[in-house]
Order: structure tokens, then sequence, then C-alpha cells
């Protein structure tokens, strides 16, 4: 009932949002993450609980506090500058971005297996879409659909497709993504979201062990494709640090269970070592742990 007014409210606060300058465009970003700290107890809860088990007595309390609203002020810009992508150039992009181990990348790619990228909900990773046009390779990821509004699902698949990112569903996905990495093209694997507890892999994260998807060491293993660990990183109010880092040497022993199952725990310790050099910038709303929030 609600899904094309909601849509249409979107976009006239995009509208909006691109009429103004840049700056104060974050600047009430900011602020709307700053409001959304107070007012959603449940994720600022879960964002707590989360740093709490992830640093324990390694940060004080007043440490994971600020961690936690410095992440929901992040979000807030993000969704300022998710707004303003669509509209965003080549030449605006590169002078907002800057972008290290791109040659390197290139690289790789000349080895004709195609790339599987290791991303995950850190920083703007809504900017890594535009990435495809810095390769000039068109880049797959897997996403979930955004369920119940058909409107803003068309409109956000559109705006990513304009700029080179293909988008596809997690159903069925897999020969989908062995037929694109034969083709040499990339294909971007979030995954930092929390796997099946039937289907997932029981890996190491932050000293807890904790349902991870299996999927990206699975096909890293059967296509031969490099993983290559992606991060954008923001580094001032208005600039952002795209790190392409080396491949992640895999594991292989010939065993292919244990080969799945190591090379997952090396990817959790591949994020986790991102996370920890930026805590504020990964999304600590997301219930990674699987455990519930208490009162407060």
């Amino acid at each position: 009932m609600f899904a094309f007014p909601i849509y249409i409210l979107i976009r006239l606060l995009g509208f909006f949002i691109n009429l103004l300058p840049e700056r104060f465009a974050l600047w009430i970003g900011r602020q709307f993450g700053n409001l959304m700290y107070y007012i959603d107890v449940e994720h600022r809860r879960v964002a707590i609980d989360n740093l709490k088990i992830a640093f324990g007595e390694e940060k004080t309390e007043a440490e994971r506090y600020s961690i936690a609203k410095k992440n929901f002020q992040n979000l807030g810009m993000m969704a300022v500058e998710f707004l303003r992508i669509p509209y965003m150039d080549l030449e605006t992009y590169k002078k907002k971005v800057e972008a290290e181990g791109v040659d390197e990348a290139l690289k790789v790619l000349e080895g004709k297996k195609g790339a599987l990228l290791l991303i995950g909900h850190f920083g703007n990773w809504e900017l890594m879409a535009m990435m495809s046009r810095v390769i000039n390779k068109p880049i797959l990821v897997i996403a979930k659909p955004i369920k119940n509004n058909r409107y803003l699902e068309k409109w956000f698949i559109d705006s990513r497709e304009r700029i080179g990112l293909e988008v596809i569903p997690p159903l069925n996905a897999i020969p989908k993504v062995v037929h694109a990495l034969s083709q040499n093209k990339v294909v971007g694997i979030m995954f930092d979201q929390r796997g099946k507890r039937s289907k997932g892999i029981w890996a190491d994260f932050f000293g807890r062990k904790v349902p991870t998807t299996p999927g990206l060491a699975a096909m890293a293993l059967r296509s031969g494709a490099p993983v290559i660990p992606v991060f954008m990183i923001r580094i001032g109010f208005q600039k952002h640090r795209l790190i392409i880092k080396k491949p992640i040497k895999l594991i292989q022993t010939g065993n292919f269970t244990k080969d799945v199952e190591a090379n997952t725990q090396l990817f959790n310790q591949n994020l986790e070592a991102i996370i920890r050099q930026y805590p504020e910038q990964w999304l600590w709303i997301h219930r990674r742990f699987e455990r519930k929030s208490r009162r407060r």
C-alpha cells in the first residue's frame, strides 16, 4: 500500500539532496546519523552489543559508544552519497575517491580467470559500484532484492546498471558467477553477512565462532579465480580511499571440504583486520554474532 509513496518520497529527497552543495548535504547526513543514534534504540543496542563482543576489554565503554555513534554518522553520510551517486560522473568520482592497487588488479585480470572480490558493508560500500569504471570492466555483485517495494528495487537496479554494476539475486547465483568468471569478469561477494546456521561454516571472527557463508571459498577453489579484498574507506568529510589489496593466497591441500573451511576462516581474518583498523566504518548494527540485545 505504501510502496509507491515511499518510492516517490525517496526520489524527491534525492532530487532535493542533489540541489545542495555536497558539503552541506553531507553535514545534514551526519546530523541525521546523530539523530538516529539517539532515537533508534534497537539498532544502537545491537551496535553496542556487537562492539562489546568483538573488543571486550580492549576498548573502554566510552570508546565503544563513541565508535557506535561515529558508525551512525557514517551511515547518515552514506545515505546522502547514495542519493548522489546516480548523478556522479567519472571525473567527479576520481576527485572524490583515491584508488590504490588498481594497476596490480588489472595485472591479475590478465590471468583470464576473472576475479572474486571479497567486499563487505564497510565505509561507503555503494561507492565501490563505480570501481567498474575505474578498471573499465563490468562487475557483477550478488545482492538480495528489496522486498515489498518493486519500485525501489527497479530504481536501485537501474541506477547501479548505469554505472556498470550488474546485480544478480542470490537464488541460483553460482552458475551465473561461474559463467562470468569463465569470461574473465569480476564478481563481488558481500562476505560479512551472517551465514545460515544449517549451511554456513562456523569460523572464528573476533574470537567467536560465527556462521559464515562458504560460497566464496567454494567458488574460488573450483574456478581458480583469485580472491581480492576490496574496501572503501572514508578518509575525510568528502574523501574516500578505494583499497584494492593483493590476492589472498588460498590454502589448497587437495581436501576440498577442509580447504573450504580453512579459506573461509582466512577470509574472516582479512575482514577482521580491516575492521580493527577502521572500527567506526563497519556495519555494527547487523546481528553478525547472533546475540540478542540486552535492555539498557
